[in-house]
């Protein structure tokens, strides 16, 4: 692509601050500071709105008057600074609260690294608490992220790769890997999905995660999303790559395997038959969420004979009154669990702690009460939310709860041969899905994270368990 001369700065300052104000749209929030440099007339332009002007005084203003030298470069030595010379670079930059200085008859602009206002303070992550481990998490900066990273791996193998997406957002993308432990073909297809997103404008991890997924419409997510800095540290270290974008306080992680989702990053910090407990604890709890519903809806309607006689009575007793099919039963609790689940979200922290009171006490026992809902039921279901909770990563906590559904229908039309297919389905969706080229069923992988979390301390293996 041919660049036209007006694209270009020119040796003519005002014509050049008329160009870069124009090409601003003439924002209100585009301040300029003059000054005189060596006899000559030097423009500051900056973003009111993104720059810490007391940042300004200190690190370009007060250098340049001190004149240590007849150049701007010397003068400006322990500030970060790049040369421009298209009025697009220049307008980026300004977008990205970079400060310009333009220089009398000069036709190249010095891009100031961004000097910006405070951040976040680094702190908990809200999502993924843990009682043993590193209680520092992601924040909203790429640069902060890496940083955290870095910390932990203090490795020349680390490496930062960039790219930008969008032509209005031109978001920042950081690819971060070990050299020697990423697998390169799989690098290198990351990289190529990655930039695909030039073209589009991006400004959330979804569209990012979208990219990365070998089945973006499969229910299971291919890409672990963390706030935890010690959670991509293990993975890096296990040839994974992690993608952050700025401006969002997360981290995307792939490959990934399934089980990754089911453990936890102070699991590394408990003793091997600690670690292998809680572990089956979760896919016990997966499997409950999955079919303790669809169970319970089978043997009530087409297999009650194989229940002992005591609890036969007492399964038809409970639902002697209600005027529902199990399978409504169900479908009207599982909305109102997920209604109840939202309401707690969306509401302030306090509000949400009465609303998960009211919601357990009130709202199941008057349901009860009035026999629209049988008690086993509501017993069956509120052990399928605390096992769906009990998942560390919020993403397959929800993903396992609506894989309920889709079972209650079959086994409410076909019993425990409509569970069986549908469990089928689902398995053979599971074999068959990849991350980033990497089978997502990864059984031996989990069965060696144990053996070196249970032998680290005399090999020091530590570091490899995570997975």
């Amino acid at each position: 692509m041919v660049r036209t001369k007006s694209e270009f700065l020119t040796t003519d300052l005002n014509q050049n601050i008329l160009k870069i104000t124009t090409g601003m749209n003439n924002t209100a929030d585009l301040k300029q500071r003059r000054i005189t440099f060596s006899n000559k007339s030097v423009i500051l332009l900056y973003l009111d709105t993104l720059i810490d002007k007391e940042s300004i005084e200190i690190h370009i203003i007060s250098p340049l008057n001190k004149q240590i030298s007849d150049s701007v470069e010397e003068s400006l030595s322990t500030t970060q600074f790049t040369m421009l010379t298209t009025l697009k670079d220049i307008s980026i930059a300004l977008a990205k609260g970079n400060t310009i200085l333009l220089e009398e008859n000069n036709d190249k602009a010095y891009s100031i690294m961004a000097l910006s206002r405070e951040k976040r303070a680094i702190n908990e992550s809200l999502n993924e608490k843990v009682t043993l481990g590193a209680h520092d998490g992601f924040v909203e900066n790429a640069s902060s992220n890496i940083s955290l990273l870095r910390k932990r791996l203090g490795t020349p193998e680390f490496t930062v790769e960039y790219l930008h997406a969008g032509s209005l957002t031109n978001v920042e993308i950081a690819v971060c890997f070990l050299d020697s432990t990423v697998d390169k073909d799989t690098l290198h297809m990351i990289k190529d999905r990655l930039e695909r997103l030039t073209d589009q404008e991006v400004i959330l991890s979804r569209q990012v995660q979208e990219a990365l997924e070998d089945r973006p419409f499969s229910p299971f997510p291919q890409t672990l999303r963390t706030e935890r800095p010690d959670r991509a540290a293990g993975h890096l270290l296990n040839g994974s790559v992690v993608v952050f974008l700025d401006h969002e306080p997360s981290a995307l992680i792939t490959p990934v395997s399934f089980q990754s989702f089911l453990r936890s990053p102070e699991d590394l910090n408990s003793r091997w038959f600690v670690n292998l407990f809680y572990y089956s604890l979760r896919m016990l709890a997966f499997i409950l969420s999955v079919t303790l519903p669809a169970f319970y809806i089978a043997v009530n309607a087409y297999h009650a004979a194989i229940l002992p006689v005591s609890t036969f009575y007492t399964l038809k007793l409970s639902v002697l009154n209600v005027p529902f099919h199990p399978l409504m039963e169900a479908a009207m609790m599982q909305v109102v669990l997920e209604l109840l689940k939202e309401a707690s979200v969306r509401l302030p922290s306090a509000v949400a702690q009465t609303i998960g009171t009211v919601g357990a006490i009130v709202i199941g026992s008057a349901i009860v009460q009035t026999n629209f809902i049988s008690n086993t039921m509501v017993v069956v279901i509120a052990i399928t939310a605390v096992s769906s909770f009990v998942i560390p990563i919020g993403e397959m906590s929800t993903t396992i709860r609506l894989m309920s559904f889709p079972l209650i229908f079959l086994a409410a039309t076909f019993g425990f041969i409509g569970i069986a297919v549908g469990l089928m389905i689902y398995q053979t969706h599971l074999v068959k899905l990849t991350s980033s080229g990497r089978a997502y069923l990864d059984s031996p992988k989990i069965l060696r994270s144990f053996k070196n979390n249970s032998t680290h301390k005399k090999k020091g293996l530590g570091k490899n368990a995570h997975e």
